[in-house]
């Protein structure tokens, strides 16, 4: 007869998994809302009326509303550095993440790719992120390839670099998530590598892969503008196309200017004029971007990944 220990095991064996502890009923999903705007509305309520009432002027620290009023003013040079940099972040982002799932592809098909080269991409990323902007110039100009744009190709490069590590790394974690009774189960039903790949330790890994999304989503901005602020260039083929069918401006800012720059390079130029208003309407509008994107990535997790609770 079987012990209680064993009873309790085998009961715990075929228990349903716990789901997560969340907000429950109308107020919780009320609350949910309502924390995080209040949140946000006492940062800028503090933003707003602090500087002043410390006697912070405002070329030194310029509050909400003056910072408003700088991004009315410099408006037509900040929404093409916007433009410039959501394309710099979004083809870093895409290739860096492409490239990140096919590294860890090979690391699940390869035990010695992974001991080989996981130090490699560990030891590319603990090095400074500015270091690689002006080797990446170098680089790309002896490059015949790239060397008619080799200022934006380095922008796009080092935000290729800043997106790789995180999704690497989540994804590799992701395929060595399976749990092992499945991947038994799948060799007793003399499935290859490549069908237990598709059918199981892919769709397994697909929740780690939006949490690296999630996450690279927002630092592809931060290495997008790094790259502009090192290099003084971008990448702007949308602006290009625009302008070839006669739309040369939209939204009150140029598409393609003939001195246009990402919002890396503009920072530049507002610290350089000593503009407070314009750095900081910069930064506020590159932020206002940023979570949009990020809330997009949030976006397509719950569509296509709608089994994964959420809290």
């Amino acid at each position: 007869m079987a012990s209680r220990a064993e009873q309790v095991a085998d009961e715990a064996d075929i228990a349903p998994p716990l789901r997560p502890a969340g907000p429950r009923g109308d107020g919780g999903r009320v609350l949910q809302y309502v924390l995080p705007t209040l949140v946000v509305l006492a940062f800028l309520g503090i933003w707003q009326f602090v500087p002043p009432w410390l006697g912070i002027p405002p070329y030194e620290l310029p509050n909400l509303s003056q910072t408003i009023s700088g991004l009315q003013a410099d408006w037509p040079d900040i929404g093409t550095g916007l433009l410039i940099t959501f394309q710099d972040a979004l083809v870093g982002f895409l290739i860096g993440n492409a490239l990140a799932v096919l590294g860890a592809t090979s690391f699940a098909y390869s035990v010695n790719m992974e001991r080989a080269f996981y130090p490699v991409a560990i030891l590319v990323q603990t090095v400074p992120i500015i270091v690689y902007v002006p080797l990446l110039r170098i680089l790309f100009f002896k490059t015949a390839v790239l060397n008619a744009a080799p200022d934006a190709a380095a922008v796009v490069a080092v935000t290729v670099l800043i997106a790789f590590f995180p999704t690497l790394v989540n994804m590799t974690v992701g395929f060595k998530s399976v749990d092992p009774r499945v991947l038994e189960l799948m060799r007793l039903l003399n499935a290859s590598r490549t069908q237990i790949f598709l059918k199981v330790r892919f769709p397994s890994a697909i929740p780690f892969l939006f949490s690296s999304l999630k996450i690279t989503s927002t630092l592809a901005f931060v290495g997008a503008i790094v790259g502009e602020w090192m290099a003084a260039s971008g990448f702007n083929p949308l602006g290009q196309a625009l302008q070839a069918v006669g739309v040369n401006s939209i939204f009150g800012f140029e598409t393609n200017p003939a001195n246009g720059a990402g919002i890396g390079y503009l920072l530049s130029i507002f610290q350089f004029k000593l503009d407070k208003p314009g750095i900081f309407a910069s930064v506020l509008a590159v932020s206002i971007l940023c979570m949009l994107f990020f809330g997009l990535m949030v976006l397509l997790e719950r569509v296509l990944v709608p089994w994964r609770p959420t809290q």
